[in-house]
């Protein structure tokens, strides 16, 4: 059986892979990492060199809105991509990853598809780091889960939804608001039907 020459150019890129350190710096928590722009400049001139190049194919994805306790909108975008890595003789291998994020504008797939590939990337060639954690440069605003759910209440057509709502928010149940908008929604929809 003849060895797929992806193989071979994937081991070579491992070999020649140094540590990326987590040269930034989130400004709302402190922390350091390393984001997809370092990842990408250690590695470019390895795959080139390699003749190794990747095709991505977004193969699901998920946007929701969700209100912040500031009374903006966040996009919550998640990406099930997979990334082909390729030779010039058609070989190649695959990952699958998912990647997270939340964007105030239009941006939120990008940073998913971008999350996605940093993962790819440093898990395919194990890339050592100094510090054992890793997590997302921006820390996104809080989901207000009240807010949300009044909106849900607030556009409800049917008193099955309102259940549904309900049981949705376990931890609102003890909310004087949450509860109060239920019944007040409740009652104008038994009032709509008499």
């Amino acid at each position: 059986m003849e060895e797929k020459l992806i193989f071979q150019k994937m081991t070579s890129i491992l070999k020649e892979t140094k540590a990326i350190t987590k040269s930034e710096k989130n400004q709302q928590q402190g922390f350091k990492f390393r984001g997809i722009d370092n990842v990408m400049n250690e590695l470019h001139e390895l795959f080139a060199k390699n003749d190794v190049f990747i095709l991505q194919e977004v193969q699901d994805f998920t946007v929701d809105a969700r209100p912040t306790a500031k009374g903006g909108t966040l996009f919550y975008t998640r990406a099930k991509i997979k990334f082909r890595y390729m030779t010039t003789d058609g070989s190649f291998v695959e990952t699958v990853n998912v990647g997270e994020a939340m964007d105030s504008g239009d941006k939120g797939m990008n940073k998913a598809m971008s999350i996605a590939l940093k993962y790819s990337l440093l898990q395919m060639f194990l890339i050592p780091t100094e510090e054992p954690k890793d997590p997302d440069r921006d820390t996104p605003e809080e989901t207000d889960y009240l807010a949300m759910a009044l909106q849900e209440i607030s556009a409800a057509q049917s008193i099955q939804t309102l259940t549904g709502i309900f049981n949705n928010y376990n931890t609102l149940q003890s909310n004087p608001q949450f509860m109060s908008a239920l019944s007040a929604k409740k009652k104008q929809l038994k009032d709509a039907v008499s």
